[in-house]
């Protein structure tokens, strides 16, 4: 699947799924849970024992959470809740993109060996997805027009200074509850930082 087409079926699911929610950060557990019919299953250690926050489950009706994680969601830190919330936007970016590459398990090694092994075009799909449907491109391209008249308005050069882009992304990443790496990510792959 090319960027194009990830694209295209993020912004078909937003459409369907989000249609009139302009409210950021996104809500990615009740959209789960309640846009999708998704059970949410705490698993005890799953990131301290396997390298996971979340997994999708293999018959696509609920995703499993890292107990800890989950817990931390309505009152943890920043960082947890932002990670959380990517993650969580990653599996439905599997659900959405990569239901009919279905794998079915016959053991639990073979389930966490899935998950552990490198699977890199299908990952970058998945964080494709999740990164454009947390970072609206119309949102990010206000917050950054914003930042970029700012800027222009003092006379400061922001586009050749990697301070600049990092204050941006600072700043912009609490709105949509991601860490600024998300942001950074945003900037790149919709040519925001370089564009007029």
């Amino acid at each position: 699947m090319n960027l194009e087409e990830v694209r295209e079926r993020t912004e078909e699911f937003r459409k369907h799924y989000l249609a009139g929610c302009f409210s950021i950060p996104v809500d990615i557990l009740s959209l789960a849970e309640l846009g999708l019919g998704l059970n949410i299953i705490p698993i005890d250690g799953l990131c301290q024992k396997y390298g996971i926050d979340a997994a999708l489950c293999p018959s696509f009706d609920g995703i499993y959470i890292d107990q800890e994680s989950y817990v931390f969601w309505e009152k943890g830190p920043a960082w947890k809740q932002n990670r959380l919330r990517f993650t969580v936007a990653h599996e439905i970016g599997h659900l959405v993109l990569h239901r009919d590459r279905a794998v079915r398990f016959r053991t639990r090694d073979e389930f966490i060996r899935h998950f552990t092994e490198p699977r890199y075009d299908v990952e970058q799909e998945a964080n494709e997805f999740a990164g454009r449907l947390l970072v609206p491109l119309e949102r990010l391209r206000k917050f950054y027009d914003d930042f970029a008249d700012a800027m222009n308005a003092s006379g400061i050069a922001f586009r050749q200074d990697d301070g600049m882009r990092e204050r941006l992304a600072d700043s912009v990443a609490p709105k949509f509850g991601v860490h600024r790496q998300v942001i950074s990510t945003r900037l790149d792959r919709e040519n925001l930082w370089f564009s007029g």
